[in-house]
């Protein structure tokens, strides 16, 4: 900031040498040194009012410039012509002259170095970011396997290069688990508790814990080490190629289970807070019965939450009856045609994800 204000002040310190030569009057060494100062302050002041967005400061630097001109003129009295004095004239032009000169040399100088800094910060945060961002694909990638009568595809399209959502499925000492969580807030920090998140679920998991059990200890692990603020919500299902499938939700948008056999889509909404939001808590579980050609959707909030020019938010039931309409299409092209409702309706400024699972026959 100290090298920004430098090279604004120097650059714009060259209107005080310029203004001085346009008057045909004797200037005192005081009075050049003055009018540098003050147009180099007050331009320094016009680009932090412009830069901070505080737009009234233009007009209280613009009153203050002036009675700061006016007070100039009446404590330096009036000048001495130099008309007729061709060699008094030209000595001053050229010292005035030299004076704007290393002032634009000494800002351009400093704008090199305010560039170099800049631009080593920028390409340092961008690696970062972009380090980041690969890391978060290869914790959340792409899900389209099959797993005994069950198939399941899931995406995340995060909405910047670090998301928190998370979308898994693992299969376990002979049951499957799917489930997708949404960490609160954006960027590196939601990515960072996201990861933690999928390590401490998987760690579970491979304690054969059920959808609730694996949540009341990944709760108990993570409650200590998360920021207060910050919480996920979670929904889980969870079964071992029977019927009956169990299914625990965390403050997530709901469930929809479309049942093929009599082609209506059943809504199961969370029965808990969400994850880190109260020290202690316990999270419950229920049973769905599931037949052949089923398909369930999980999903965050990041595609029910769109928003249209006009500030109208897509809301759950458009999605659902689109799912209703086309949920015996193949898996990924359900995905493409569900998200497809969000990016038509509007911009997305949250991660957006997505997972299905269909109970073959």
């Amino acid at each position: 900031r100290l090298i920004g204000a430098a090279v604004v002040f120097f650059l714009f310190a060259t209107m005080g040498f310029v203004t001085q030569q346009m008057d045909v009057v004797e200037h005192t060494t005081r009075q050049v040194l003055l009018a540098v100062a003050v147009s180099g302050t007050f331009a320094v002041g016009y680009a932090a009012s412009g830069i901070t967005r505080k737009y009234w400061g233009f007009a209280v630097l613009r009153v203050l410039h002036f009675f700061v001109a006016y007070w100039r003129h009446r404590l330096m009295g009036a000048p001495r012509s130099l008309v007729g004095q061709p060699g008094a004239l030209q000595h001053q032009l050229i010292w005035l002259g030299v004076g704007g000169i290393f002032s634009i040399l000494v800002g351009y100088l400093l704008l090199i170095v305010f560039v170099r800094r800049l631009g080593e910060s920028y390409f340092r945060v961008q690696t970062e970011v972009k380090l980041a961002g690969e890391i978060h694909a290869s914790l959340v990638p792409a899900i389209e396997k099959r797993i005994g009568q069950f198939e399941f595809y899931g995406l995340s399209q995060p909405s910047s290069e670090v998301g928190g959502d998370l979308v898994d499925v693992t299969e376990i000492q002979g049951k499957w688990t799917g489930y997708i969580a949404d960490v609160s807030g954006h960027g590196l920090s939601s990515g960072v508790l996201m990861a933690m998140f999928k390590t401490a679920m998987r760690t579970r998991l491979q304690e054969g814990d059920s959808p609730a059990q694996a949540l009341n200890g990944v709760q108990q692990a993570l409650f200590p080490l998360k920021p207060p603020q910050m919480y996920v919500t979670v929904a889980v299902l969870q079964g071992d190629g029977a019927k009956r499938i169990q299914f625990t939700s965390a403050a997530h948008p709901p469930l929809l289970h479309y049942r093929c056999a009599s082609h209506r889509v059943d809504e199961y909404p969370p029965a808990d807070p969400p994850l880190g939001r109260l020290d202690g808590q316990q999270f419950s579980e229920s049973t769905i019965e599931s037949s052949s050609g089923d398909v369930f959707l999980i999903l965050t909030d990041g595609l029910s939450e769109v928003f249209d020019r006009h500030g109208k938010e897509l809301g759950i039931e458009p999605i659902k009856s689109v799912f209703d309409q086309n949920a015996e299409r193949p898996l990924s092209d359900l995905f493409k045609t569900l998200r497809g409702v969000a990016t038509a309706f509007g911009a997305q400024n949250d991660d957006q994800t997505i997972l299905l699972v269909r109970h073959l026959s």
